[in-house]
Order: C-alpha cells, then sequence, then structure tokens
C-alpha cells in the first residue's frame, strides 16, 4: 500500500494556495438521529441524518499570496469559494465557506493562523471510481483569438466579436446521468461563457448554463447517451480565466 506524505497535501481556495500552510484535516460526518425502540434489544439503533464535510488547516501569518487579509474577505464578504484540497493522489473538492480564521502572535515565535471551512453540500473525492473527467480543457477544438492553458485550468480566453467554443477532451455520458462542474471563474470583461456537453455532430446534450463570476459549482443533466466534450461558448465579446476545472460524474 502507498503511502501519502502529508506535506504534500495542500488547501487552494478559488485556485490559489494559502500561503505557509503547516496542516490540515479534512472531516466527513453525519448525524445519526436515535430510532431505538422497545423491539431493539436493548442495542441504540440509528437513522442516517444530515451529512457534512469541513476543512481545517492552520499555518503561518503570510502578507502575500493568499494570505490571512484575503481569508478574513471570505467572512466579511460573505462569499463562499471553490475549496481544493490537492495532493494526496485524489483531489477534494467543492464549494466552501469559510467558518472561523483565528490570528495568534506568540511572543519570539512566528504569528500563525487557523481556520475551518465547511462545504455547502457535497465534498467530493475524485478517487478511480469517480475521477475528473477533464484532463484537456481544449482538448477537441478552440477558436477563440487567444485562449492558454496551464493543466486543466484556461488562465485566458478572449473573443474579439462573434461566436467562440473551446471544447476539452472527449468523455462518454448516459442519459440522465448528471456531471458535476466545479470550478472559479474571473471575469474580466464581457460576457461570461455558457458551459454544456456537445458532442461531434455537434449537437448539444445537456442543459445550457450561463456561468457566473466566481464560483460556480454547475449540474448538467445528460439528454443522450453519447460521447461528448464540456463546451464553453460566447456569442460576443469577453474576456475570462478559470482555474482548474472538475467535471465528474455524480
Amino acid at each position: 500500500m502507498a503511502k501519502i506524505n502529508g506535506t504534500d497535501l495542500l488547501v487552494y481556495a478559488d485556485g490559489t494556495l494559502i500561503a505557509y500552510q503547516k496542516t490540515c484535516t479534512v472531516t466527513w460526518e453525519q448525524d445519526l438521529p436515535d430510532a431505538t425502540t422497545k423491539d431493539s434489544g436493548g442495542w441504540e439503533e440509528h437513522l442516517n441524518g444530515t451529512r457534512r464535510a469541513t476543512c481545517d488547516f492552520d499555518g503561518l501569518y503570510s502578507t502575500t499570496g493568499l494570505s490571512a487579509e484575503d481569508l478574513i474577505t471570505y467572512i466579511t464578504g460573505r462569499t463562499s469559494c471553490v475549496l481544493l484540497i490537492d495532493g494526496g493522489g485524489y483531489p477534494i473538492v467543492g464549494e466552501a465557506r469559510q467558518k472561523n480564521l483565528s490570528v495568534s502572535a506568540p511572543k519570539e515565535e512566528a504569528a500563525g493562523i487557523s481556520g475551518s471551512f465547511t462545504f455547502d453540500g457535497a465534498a467530493w473525492m475524485l478517487n478511480a471510481a469517480f475521477p475528473n473527467l477533464i484532463t484537456d480543457p481544449d482538448g477537441t477544438y478552440n477558436d477563440y483569438d487567444t485562449l492558454t492553458v496551464d493543466g486543466i485550468a484556461i488562465t485566458s480566453a478572449i473573443n474579439l466579436a462573434g461566436d467562440a467554443d473551446v471544447k476539452s477532451n472527449t468523455f462518454d455520458v448516459t442519459i440522465g446521468g448528471r456531471v458535476q462542474v466545479v470550478t472559479f471563474l474571473t471575469l474580466n470583461s464581457g460576457a461570461a461563457p455558457t458551459v454544456r456537453l456537445l458532442d461531434d455532430i455537434p449537437s448539444v446534450r445537456s442543459n445550457n448554463v450561463i456561468m457566473t463570476e466566481g464560483v460556480n459549482s454547475i449540474t448538467l443533466t445528460q439528454t443522450a447517451t453519447a460521447t461528448v466534450n464540456l463546451n464553453f461558448h460566447n456569442v460576443a465579446a469577453a474576456d475570462w480565466s478559470l482555474s482548474k476545472i472538475y467535471a465528474f460524474r455524480v
């Protein structure tokens, strides 16, 4: 069995590494409402209740990178983020909100921070059974005036006028199934893109969703059994980028 060095597991918010991390802990749990009766033979019985996932972290205080100041704005601004825990072999990703952040300043020691995120909905572990379907964001087609990628992130997509499309590598879907897309959109100017599943005819094989600036956690419901790509589409001038793109079956 392969061992994992805990140093390799790092926490990212909206695609940016939280600076100077020391530890992180990801927890999944559920409530177990009591369902014990006189017929339980003296043993407690329970129902499956509400589920939740959290990520606790601590590190050194930083004024650069994704700093304490930046993390505080998730609380003061009441905004969510795309939270990613990566480096352990299987990414863990989902939309999350910062529950708390503390700053410590011990005498003659490095100032530190600690905090906790709570996921809105599921924290998905993209393991071998539920892999990320995106390996190449522009692997099939691209006609933006400028498009650059870095791994599974689109670092720049510029459309000067008219229609523009970028299509990922292909993957298979089944009618009625669902693909969850999680990423962070930075909209520099113009219109946000629409995201959908597209086959090689090309025909749209899911609902169309107009993305929003910031966190996007989008469910695409498949309308046909087909080989498709993840398609980002603009119909007018636009300038945007995406953090790492995660698309997986749910």
